[in-house]
């Protein structure tokens, strides 16, 4: 599932209305500094070698969530714990990334129907609708780029400065847009600091949830630091809405493989079914 942008750093404006030679009209200079600052916001965001953040809200098939995440992007790594109601997957989830594999663990619930082990395992390349069963959403969660989902903010033609707000205490900037996912498709915004492939793969995500537009906000707080992001959309199986506030950014971040004598490995298991069906 979609965890909106992980991204951190400098939101900086650049200047109050442009400089009087500036060749645009009045009225593009009136968004000139909103789109440069979550431009740069984004650029800083998409060099983040790890983040921590605290996420809330509802995603589709999955219901109300709330956890805390552990991310490393080079090299990945994720630990996310996760609690989530009213969906199909309910109670308490955790979920590591290691290397090319995706352990998800599902607490008792999990165990007892596992014979006892209390995680799964199976290769990020195999397909989330190959046997991942409930547990579907969450690897999806495991497989995103964040500083993707928060390149699209800029690409908005309607980006603005919402005003001062208060989050968690600090004095913040708020700006926000909406973007179309067909727009996206068919275009890769010319100032992006991402590859192509990256966005192309970000917008394919939110294309295949069945989601047409998205509205996305972001803070910015002193020091030119994003302090809270949110996504919301509506997608096939319901609405989206997450919201994520910033914790630590360049620290390390260790994530190790739990007991394998505690998972049960499901790539192994279907090379096991298709050997008896051979």
């Amino acid at each position: 599932m979609l965890t909106g942008a992980v991204l951190c750093g400098t939101a900086a404006c650049t200047g109050s209305g442009g400089k009087s030679g500036d060749r645009s009209g009045a009225s593009e200079s009136i968004n000139a500094t909103p789109v440069a600052a979550v431009q740069q916001a984004v650029a800083k965001g998409a060099k983040l070698k790890s983040v921590s953040y605290r996420l809330s809200g509802t995603i589709p098939g999955s219901g109300t969530v709330e956890g805390k995440v552990s991310l490393s992007l080079r090299p990945r790594a994720i630990d996310m714990r996760m609690k989530a109601s009213g969906g199909k997957e309910e109670g308490e989830f955790s979920v590591r990334l290691v290397g090319g594999a995706v352990y998800l663990g599902g607490g008792k619930a999990a165990a007892a129907s596992m014979g006892g082990k209390h995680w799964i395992k199976f290769p990020m390349k195999r397909k989330v609708s190959e046997g991942a069963g409930g547990f579907g959403g969450m690897q999806r969660q495991a497989d995103q780029d964040p500083a993707a989902q928060a390149s699209l903010l800029p690409q908005s033609h309607d980006v603005k400065k919402v005003g001062e707000e208060t989050v968690d205490g600090v004095r913040t900037t708020h700006y926000s847009g909406t973007v179309a996912v067909a727009d996206l498709l068919k275009r890769r915004a010319a100032k992006s600091p991402l590859d192509a492939k990256r966005h192309q793969r970000v917008v394919e995500q939110y294309k295949q949830l069945g989601v047409s537009k998205l509205n996305l906000d972001m803070w910015v707080g002193p020091g030119h630091r994003m302090l809270k992001f949110r996504e919301r959309a509506q997608a096939n199986q319901g609405p989206l809405d997450l919201t994520i506030r910033f914790l630590d950014v360049n620290k390390p971040v260790t994530v190790q493989a739990p007991p394998a004598s505690d998972t049960m490995d499901l790539g192994q298991k279907l090379k096991e079914a298709g050997r008896l069906r051979g």
